[in-house]
């Protein structure tokens, strides 16, 4: 029976997103693009695998699992890029085409084994495959689909159904959420993805293969490779081959409340972790033909084939006004056709920073003006130079926001991922793996006679309709055990009696709090060193923290207490960026120079 999987897009992009990474496919029928662009780019062949994956692949031999299998998922589709075939016109059925070159093998499993061979080839086929596709418009909506993929397994997991779902390599493809998928993973195998699998890593489940090319993606397209999420990948998913309504659990992206519903509620995950994975949006594009949702939320193709803290950026600088208004697609743009990737961003993109809810419609600058001396806020059939959208009043989203974009207090931004990359590796492992607390193993040293031995899994499965071709291995009911909880903290409330500890570790010396106070130290250490910081009641910014309680602010952002902006409600002058909280009870966009006078 022949399964559709639907879908280019990503993370909360409820319907609609063509390659963005979390999206839910929302409206249009679910039906993917009948155009050249979409579907001849996916239903190419692999052409030209590279020898070297081969060999090392077949030296491994039967039974286990290498390193150099990652590697060739880099190299596969690297070597496409020297001879792209020109596209064909489109048939009823996609083409079924041999490659060119024989493709290589790829190693067989003996039991349950895999290496860091195994996903280091993954990602050199995956490099080789987006290397050859023509034009960026084609690479975002690999690259997004990809990760989208793997986000829609995911996201269905529900901590307080018994049937907790989760990654489980199970889409409900028949559903409209997931939209466009279809040329991303393919019943035919001739998406280069599915293709790639087929042929070389089907000892993998598949859920451990699409977190496993997901990652590969995002080092591929971080800049420089720098986020490399190996070190946290674990394997040992086992796949479902039935998960009926998975697709309602998917967020929608019209209602502010939908990021609260999918990501705390149900992921167990915290809005700090919700805003890092959102950024993934930075990556892929949306497509009217899947959801109505057209465009990118970049300022060009080009970046959006790159895996940075450019989304936050762009939600921050620009004029954000109301597009498609009173339609089930309105979202957001700043305007310009931008050669048919115009930019955009969801209702749940902008709720992350503004009350849209309050305020719409409403623009999110209003201080910007265009060349021709035009306020941007009055653009199409908005007239919103008057009516600026306000700051939500959810603190900590709007603190990762502003940490993760890297706004400098004198104006634009810095070229620091790291805040966001730290912040999204913590999130993605968190997901990837929620409802297989006990079943997942590290990378093999090696296979071979000793492979390790998987935790037993639960004996009873959920009875469900399938809607794909059943697989052989067994079936699961994902773990409903919710997260463990963080690290006590040192304070926990400012009634408690306030004590520095004994001694501290830094850089492998025994230190104790006068050295901390000596050497001023106080940012990383006042955690451990309240009294003698004078941080008793509460931690200031920038020290670290594991709660939004530990902190005078409220909020703690990627383990550091951040700090309140402008027109957010305060108590106490501390809580803000510029240190200044008014009368009115919100701070200050100025800092404050002495007791008489402030300076922006």
């Amino acid at each position: 029976m022949k399964h559709k999987i639907q879908a280019v897009a990503w993370l909360i992009l409820s319907s609609s997103v063509a390659a963005c990474p979390f999206a839910n496919s929302f409206g249009g029928g679910g039906q993917p693009p009948n155009d050249a662009v979409h579907r001849q780019r996916l239903r190419r062949r692999l052409n030209n695998i590279d020898d070297q994956p081969k060999q090392r692949l077949l030296q491994v031999g039967e039974g286990c699992v290498t390193e150099d299998t990652y590697d060739a998922i880099f190299s596969d589709i690297l070597s496409c890029g020297t001879a792209s075939p020109t596209p064909a016109p489109l048939p009823t059925t996609p083409p079924i085409q041999a490659p060119t070159v024989p493709p290589t093998a790829g190693p067989t499993r003996d039991g349950d084994c895999l290496t860091e061979d195994t996903y280091d080839a993954i990602f050199s086929d995956i490099e080789v495959t987006s290397n050859g596709l023509t034009n960026n418009v084609e690479r975002s909506h690999f690259l997004g689909g990809i990760v989208r993929l793997a986000a829609h397994d995911f996201m269905d997991f529900d901590r307080n159904d018994p049937n907790a779902m989760g990654a489980d390599g199970c889409i409900d493809w028949d559903h409209a959420a997931n939209s466009g998928l279809d040329t991303i993973w393919c019943d035919d195998g001739t998406c280069p993805l599915t293709e790639i699998y087929n042929e070389k890593y089907s000892f993998m489940s598949r859920a451990d293969y699409w977190v496993a090319a997901s990652e590969a993606v995002i080092k591929l397209s971080s800049p420089n490779n720098e986020l490399d999420l190996k070190s946290t990948f674990k394997w040992g998913r086992v796949d479902a081959e039935q998960c009926p309504e998975a697709a309602l659990r998917l967020p929608g992206d019209t209602e502010c409340g939908e990021v609260e519903n999918v990501f705390l509620t149900r992921l167990g995950l915290s809005w700090t972790d919700a805003v890092a994975l959102l950024g993934a949006h930075t990556l892929g594009r949306g497509s009217s033909d899947f959801s109505g949702h057209d465009g990118i939320w970049v300022d060009t193709n080009q970046e959006a084939t790159v895996f940075d803290k450019r989304y936050y950026e762009e939600v921050l600088r620009r004029a954000w006004v109301p597009r498609n208004q009173g339609t089930s697609v309105q979202d957001w743009t700043w305007g310009g056709g931008n050669n048919g990737s115009p930019r955009f961003m969801l209702n749940t993109d902008m709720c992350l920073l503004f009350d849209i809810e309050s305020t719409f419609p409403c623009c999110s600058r209003t201080d910007l003006f265009g060349n021709d001396g035009n306020n941007q806020c009055n653009r199409g059939n908005n007239n919103l130079a008057g009516i600026e959208c306000g700051r939500t009043s959810n603190v900590e989203t709007e603190a990762a926001m502003v940490l993760f974009s890297g706004e400098r207090d004198g104006g634009g931004f810095n070229n620091d991922n790291g805040p966001f990359f730290d912040a999204f590796s913590e999130a993605w492992q968190k997901a990837t793996t929620n409802g297989w607390e006990g079943n997942l193993h590290d990378f093999a040293l090696s296979c071979g006679t000793a492979s390790p031995t998987p935790a037993p899994l639960p004996t009873t499965s959920p009875i469900q309709a399938p809607t794909v071709p059943p697989t052989a291995g067994p079936t699961r009911v994902p773990s409903t055990q919710a997260p463990s909880p963080g690290p006590t903290r040192v304070i926990t409330s400012p009634t408690e009696t306030c004590v520095d500890v004994d001694s501290l570790i830094d850089k492998g010396r025994t230190r104790d709090c006068a050295w901390v106070i000596a050497n001023q130290r106080c940012q990383p250490y006042s955690h451990l060193c309240p009294l003698s910081c004078g941080e008793c009641e509460c931690l200031l910014q920038k020290s670290v923290c594991t709660s939004g309680e530990d902190c005078c602010s409220g909020s703690c952002v990627a383990g550091q207490c951040a700090c309140l902006s402008k027109n957010v409600q305060c108590t106490s002058n501390d809580q803000c960026c510029s240190d200044v909280c008014r009368d009115d009870g919100t701070c200050s966009g100025k800092q404050r120079m002495n007791d008489a006078e402030t300076v922006e």
